[in-house]
């Protein structure tokens, strides 16, 4: 994976606001970096670009905004829509983020981004306003979202372990972020669990309901360990070759 064991320049910790720490577990961080190892690819190997910072990198976090709203303009134009990008604006929410993209044979396939506090999430539904301020030391995953065109089931894995690569050794305990509740039995294999039974719904994205998901990095490296056996012991060739055009992971 390109970069994985990069370390952050301190210039770019500060430009961001995002706070460095050498407090990671070598073992967590280990068992990430085994996990994504052991995944069989196609014969056009994926390749991961992060932590991408707006403050450092505009011209490759413009690319993946691109590449986020040629998806949603095709199938989510409810999160181009005059609300939603009233409050990405009003809580700059690139200008703070960590992105993180996935490319096969020079072609963006994937991409996701991990904001600091204030989070996204309080400011959608009034029932999920009364969770802000309950995570102060996570980070919010979100804008998850696969090429339609790509067929490997390894691209939101490949964030994922990115993600999470880098957000440990930013200091931070764990991740909070919303997703379509059809999709939160998908998520929950990757450690997050729902913070309540209730269905929250998004006013500005329609009646399907959402659930709010968190997780620490214990409950993440465990279920992450537990996928990478389960997939690799049968069919150790199959996993890149499974078609998945309606990628369940996306947050949309």
């Amino acid at each position: 994976m390109l970069e994985e064991g990069d370390e952050m320049p301190s210039a770019v910790v500060l430009e961001t606001g995002l706070t460095a720490s050498t407090g990671s577990s070598p073992d967590a961080l280990g068992a990430l970096k085994t996990w994504v190892s052991n995944l069989v690819d196609g014969p056009f190997p994926l390749e991961v670009s992060a932590p991408l910072f707006w403050a450092t990198a505009p011209e490759a976090v413009a690319r993946i905004q691109e590449f986020r709203e040629t998806q949603y303009r095709e199938r989510l134009g409810y999160l181009l829509g005059p609300e939603q990008l009233r409050l990405e604006s009003q809580l700059q929410l690139d200008a703070r983020s960590a992105h993180f993209a996935v490319s096969r044979n020079g072609r963006m396939v994937g991409a996701l981004r991990m904001t600091p506090a204030p989070f996204e999430f309080p400011a959608l539904a009034e029932s999920l306003s009364h969770w802000e301020g309950r995570f102060p030391a996570s980070v919010e995953l979100s804008r998850l979202v696969v090429s339609p065109e790509e067929r490997s089931a390894l691209v939101p894995p490949r964030l994922l372990v990115a993600a999470s690569d880098w957000a440990m050794k930013a200091g931070f305990v764990g991740i909070v972020g919303l997703c379509r509740r059809a999709a939160r039995t998908v998520f929950e294999r990757y450690g997050l669990t729902a913070t309540s039974e209730t269905a929250h719904v998004v006013p500005m994205r329609g009646p399907q309901p959402y659930s709010l998901m968190a997780g620490t990095w214990p409950e993440l490296i465990a279920a992450t360990t537990r996928m990478s056996e389960r997939l690799n012991r049968p069919r150790k060739n199959s996993l890149a070759e499974t078609p998945s055009r309606h990628h369940p992971m996306e947050q949309t």
